[in-house]
């Protein structure tokens, strides 16, 4: 029966603007959607309801008691999404705090910029409005980063690793097989990380105002910014914490406002010390991915406002025009916080977590541990050794190893121990990151070539880190030593003690 089918909060307030006689544009207007978005919503509506107009609609759904009678309030407004009590999950023994807004019809995971914090957050309206409207049409998942808001406190600061790790524990606590995952400004790379690392648990990639670089490296790209302007920047921001930091880049349209300016001076207190945000941007300082964003297949949208004072236009249209698979949007406006003027932003996440979802990717983004060996029988015994480490996969040749990892720690730990067992002269050991087949593990011929040429340049127990993982490693707590061209060796000291 109609009557039994499950309707969705934004279904019904559509309806009762159809009852109203308003029309799509209107209705579009009214509740900031695109129109194409409306129209969409009008179809699942007149599918539900049997009926092939809106007379038809109006008058079943009369009949139904889904109108609110004359005088009474509208069904749509009496449906608030639901929010859940802040909780947690243990990542090892990192407690990471976590909320649910909506209870859409698609899950979208959230991961933020450079703080957050789940309950002082929503004394701000504009924040509350922004995510009440994500949960009228998904089940939207928050988390605080380790170290940072409610999320336990940390020495450092957490990687970009950490960050993909934890936010695979939140998914995995509320059940969430798949989801949209969007990453805002300093989030982007990590969300552009999961979801190329992690495909099957991926529905689509959504960034906004992110950037894949943000500090340049002699003097590239022009984009980012210069070392120096980035340093001066750490160094008035350590001075100025617990005021309004930088609010006339983060927010100038709130830049005079004293109940926001009251209420962003508090979130940045209560999220993160001066020292553990300047450990956050120094791990931000150092990281790069723009060499993996070729090798990204996930379905994605690029948003960017034209004016982002903190995070320029054209570190935006780098990602589209690099991600295979990217729709770019820019948008009118100078706020980096997202939710600020965010009618446009919001009508664009909406209309592409309503598409049809891409296909599986064939492929994912792997560590690859190649072990190169002259000595019969060593390369059998660094594979035993190497699967306990846990590695997707690992292929074993006459005289070499492959091994396929989603933990770049993981693989550095491998590494290190097949380095201390007896004749590590006996093996050459290199780590790069790549595209790699899901189905049977093969790394791409180029991944695959440059894994293997590091290897077997480098000295007889030796182990090489590409420059392209080098770059995704900010934070970590292994030490390397610059080797040229190779890229880096892991260096003979143990591990910087935390």
């Amino acid at each position: 029966m109609t009557g039994e089918l499950k309707w969705k909060a934004r279904e019904l307030e559509i309806l009762q603007l159809i009852a109203k006689g308003l029309s799509n544009g209107e209705i579009g207007a009214q509740l900031h959607l695109a129109p194409e978005t409306v129209r969409w919503y009008n179809k699942q509506i007149f599918e539900k309801l049997d009926a092939n107009n809106r007379t038809q609609a109006v008058t079943r759904a009369t009949e139904l008691g889904l109108l609110a009678q004359p005088g009474s309030p509208a069904v749509a407004k009496t449906v608030a999404p639901m929010r859940s009590p802040v909780r947690y999950v243990a990542n090892r023994d990192v407690h990471i705090a976590y909320q649910v807004i909506g209870q859409g019809p698609v899950d979208l995971l959230f991961i933020h910029g450079f703080l957050s914090h789940l309950e002082l957050a929503w004394q701000n309206a504009e924040f509350t409005k922004f995510f009440e409207q994500l949960g009228l049409f998904a089940r939207v998942i928050l988390f605080d980063k380790r170290g940072m808001g409610l999320s336990d406190r940390i020495q450092g600061a957490s990687t970009i690793e950490n960050t993909i790790e934890d936010a695979c524990c939140v998914l995995d606590a509320v059940a969430s097989e798949r989801a949209y995952v969007m990453g805002t400004s300093e989030g982007g790379a990590a969300a552009a990380l999961l979801a190329s690392t992690y495909p099957e648990r991926v529905l689509g990639l959504i960034l906004y105002a992110a950037l894949p670089k943000a500090v340049q490296t002699n003097g590239e790209p022009e984009w980012a910014d210069p070392e120096a302007q980035f340093e001066q920047m750490l160094e008035e921001m350590q001075d100025n914490w617990g005021g309004a930091w930088a609010l006339e880049s983060f927010a100038p349209s709130r830049a005079h406002n004293p109940q926001f300016r009251e209420w962003w001076s508090m979130v940045l207190r209560a999220a993160a010390s001066p020292s553990s945000i300047k450990a956050v941007l120094a791990n931000m300082r150092d990281l790069d991915i723009r060499p993996l964003l070729p090798q990204i297949r996930a379905r994605t949208l690029v948003l960017h406002k034209t004016h982002d004072r903190i995070a320029h236009v054209a570190a935006g249209r780098y990602f589209a025009a690099h991600l295979p698979d990217a729709t770019w949007i820019e948008l009118a406006g100078a706020d980096h916080i997202y939710f600020l003027e965010s009618v446009s932003l919001l009508a664009a996440i909406e209309q592409f977590c309503q598409a049809q979802p891409a296909p599986l990717a064939d492929t994912w983004i792997a560590i690859i541990v190649c072990v190169l060996t002259t000595v019969d029988g060593r390369a059998a015994e660094a594979q035993t050794q190497i699967n306990a480490y846990r590695p997707r996969h690992s292929t074993l040749g006459a005289r070499q190893v492959i091994a396929l990892f989603d933990s770049p720690t993981r693989a550095l730990e491998c590494a290190r121990s097949l380095q201390n067992t007896k004749n590590p002269r006996a093996l050459r050991i290199s780590l790069h990151v790549g595209e790699c087949s899901v189905k049977d593990g093969r790394p791409a011929d180029s991944v695959l070539q440059m894994a293997r040429h590091t290897a077997d340049i480098i000295a007889p127990g030796e182990i090489a880190v590409t420059h392209t993982l080098h770059d995704i490693l900010a934070g970590s707590e292994f030490e390397f030593e610059a080797k040229g061209k190779i890229g880096y060796l892991l260096s003979t000291h143990n591990m910087r003690q935390s």
